[in-house]
């Protein structure tokens, strides 16, 4: 029989790594470089990114030695998803000015995004060897470490910013999924406890110490935790599916069938939650509403539905 898929330490439930600072503005009139460079953060503050863009591009027409205003270009193209242009400008940034911590930063923050991993790491390490004392840099190298499954490593770095600063809830998340990766599951709930108690609104530190917990077999704490994270936030869907297979654990077949609607009328398109749902009626004994659920699922290319169809259906 065809087993329930747990979406287990989903990517949004990690504090992304930081764009290190905002858009750095310059106070002058129009149709100056600055002037341009100011309009263009005013522009990008209010979401308008290709105008920020383009006011950029004229700043640097008329001042091509200005390091502010290929930094926030850069930045205005990252978060545009153009991301060879802003490490070009991040690049062109650092040329001008070699000491430009948020430059190097948020290039390594772009590379990583890009898969160049030992890059991103080379440019967030020259940003804290610029500036040792901040800890969100320290953050956002083990974040990387994260991604590269050097979990040991991003442990070593999450210390030293909490040893900078102990009242970061997204570092002390960071660090409990480092240690739930490691098998560490006590010590992950530990900084997901940690992080919550800071941070009570932490909707993914919430969902993290859900799935630590239902490692640990602790199906109703999993329960408390996501339906902590889906009162913050009901639009994370894998709160909803991992609540649905702790309430199995629980023998809640209804509640879990309930919380897969949910993921179902919000995701029509994704045979997984069609799948679970499929799954959890079989298991309640409802055939007829598997076979309904498990053939949806199949439509949209689940293969495992297809098997598991063949079982009820011989």
């Amino acid at each position: 029989m065809g087993g329930f898929r747990w979406i287990s330490w989903g990517r949004a439930a990690a504090a992304a790594i930081g764009l290190f600072l905002m858009f750095l503005a310059a106070a002058a009139s129009a149709l100056t470089p600055s002037g341009y460079l100011e309009r263009g953060v005013s522009r990008a503050e209010a979401g308008d990114l290709p105008g920020a863009s383009d006011d950029f591009t004229r700043s640097i027409a008329l001042k091509p030695n200005n390091p502010e205003a290929f930094y926030n270009r850069g930045l205005a193209r990252s978060f545009s998803g153009n991301l060879k242009g802003a490490v070009s400008d991040y690049t062109r940034a650092i040329a001008l000015d070699p000491k430009a911590v948020a430059a190097y930063n948020n290039r390594g923050f772009v590379r990583a995004a890009l898969g160049q991993y030992a890059l991103a790491i080379a440019d967030i390490s020259k940003a804290v060897s610029l500036a040792p004392d901040v800890p969100e840099l320290y953050n956002n190298r083990g974040t990387v470490r994260n991604s590269m499954k050097d979990y040991r490593g991003a442990i070593a770095d999450f210390d030293r910013a909490l040893r900078l600063d102990p009242g970061l809830a997204g570092v002390y998340n960071n660090r409990g999924l480092s240690r739930s990766m490691l098998g560490d599951a006590p010590g992950a709930i530990g900084d997901f406890t940690k992080s919550v108690t800071i941070d009570q609104r932490y909707a993914a530190a919430w969902y993290n110490r859900g799935n630590a917990r239902v490692s640990l077999g602790d199906a109703q704490g999993a329960v408390e935790d996501y339906t902590k994270a889906i009162v913050l936030d009901p639009k994370m869907l894998v709160a909803w599916n991992n609540r649905a297979f702790a309430k199995i654990r629980l023998g809640d077949y209804v509640g879990a069938i309930g919380d897969l609607g949910v993921v179902i009328s919000r995701a029509p398109d994704n045979a997984s939650g069609w799948y679970n749902r499929g799954v959890t009626r079989r298991l309640a004994g409802d055939k007829d509403g598997a076979v309904e659920d498990l053939t949806r699922a199949a439509g949209l290319g689940d293969s495992l539905a297809v098997e598991v169809l063949r079982e009820l259906r011989p």
